[in-house]
């Protein structure tokens, strides 16, 4: 007898471009959403920690499951390029290059806003407490999902006759 998430597993990597979405947005919005709600609601006070420990659960599961999925769909795709087709290698090449596009980006806009507090406001002053805690861990998750997340948002549904 075949296990449910196993059956689940096996069929992500032909799964509905919407589905796959779906799954990168839970992946990059649970954990954030998490540290905000927890910086702006529970520390100061506005909500209980009672209230809060069930949404913080549902948050990170939806990273958690969101991330497993994205890479199921990647699996196999983004390693060994020697067994991809060439519509697959060139999937793989946009993926990569859209990929290292946003963390450009994000490491762009990260510098300068360091460089403009520090311009403007003083020294920077880095603080090794609960938020450089959840930046390091977003880095470590975010970082290697990427790659996956893209391909997993850019690849188009396979044709009716190519589903197996």
């Amino acid at each position: 007898m075949a296990s449910p998430v196993l059956t689940m597993f096996r069929r992500i990597p032909s799964s509905r471009r919407r589905s796959r979405r779906l799954a990168v947005i839970a992946a990059f919005t649970g954990f954030p959403l998490q540290i905000l709600g927890y910086e702006t609601l529970v520390a100061p006070g506005r909500l209980s920690t009672i209230i809060w420990g069930p949404i913080t659960v549902v948050l990170f599961g939806a990273t958690v499951i969101g991330a497993l999925a994205t890479y199921a769909f990647g699996q196999g795709r983004m390693g060994d390029r020697s067994r991809l087709d060439e519509r697959q290698r060139a999937m793989n090449e946009r993926a990569l290059a859209l990929s290292y596009g946003v963390m450009t980006v994000a490491v762009t806009v990260v510098l300068a806003v360091v460089w403009m507090a520090a311009a403007f406001v003083g020294p920077v002053v880095i603080q090794m407490d609960a938020t450089a805690l959840s930046v390091a861990v977003a880095v470590g998750l975010y970082l290697p999902l990427l790659p996956f997340a893209s391909l997993a948002w850019i690849e188009p549904d396979a044709p009716a006759d190519d589903v197996a």
